[in-house]
């Protein structure tokens, strides 16, 4: 593998250069795509079939990683917000004090009058994915779009819902 640690050191200032223009500003996150794509194109480098040059190949694992990233920030944030939808769902109003009712009532209120200043297509997905718990395979067959599509609209209901629901605060 000596070629790979030359085209390392003819590409490591290129990409890292890439990625942070890619990220904004970071250097620490920069510098730790960095890592992950090489890291990636290591272990993928024997199925590398030079059908483009190799700094292009790293930028689209880079742009992946990046993408990843992205995703692993939102779904950290969303941890909180979206399965409290799912929460607010099931909570037997019986099983709490009269307080905790009108709160839990009110925060429900909150909740559906964002989804429905939501498109519906938003609307939608985010129904499937957290209140009928489907796949994104499933909401894929249901939608006629690709899996990756259905994550990658999903990413941004949840956006657009956190947003709205931040404004609502």
């Amino acid at each position: 593998m000596m070629n790979f640690t030359k085209l390392y050191k003819k590409s490591v200032s290129p990409l890292t250069k890439f990625v942070f223009k890619k990220l904004g500003s970071d250097p620490e996150i920069a510098n730790m795509i960095v890592t992950e794509t090489f890291s990636a194109a290591w272990k993928g480098y024997k199925t590398f079939k030079h059908k483009s040059s190799f700094f292009t190949w790293l930028c689209r694992i880079a742009l992946n990683k990046i993408a990843d990233y992205y995703k692993d920030q939102i779904n950290r944030r969303s941890h909180i917000i979206v399965p409290t939808l799912k929460r607010l769902s099931q909570i037997e109003s019986k099983d709490i004090p009269i307080e905790e009712k009108i709160v839990l009532d009110e925060l429900r209120n909150k909740v559906n009058e964002v989804l429905n200043l939501l498109p519906e297509e938003k609307r939608k997905l985010l129904w499937f994915k957290y209140y009928r718990e489907l796949s994104y395979k499933e909401i894929s067959i249901i939608l006629k779009i690709s899996p990756r599509a259905v994550e990658g609209k999903l990413y941004r209901a949840k956006l657009a819902f956190e947003s709205l629901f931040k404004k609502f605060n």
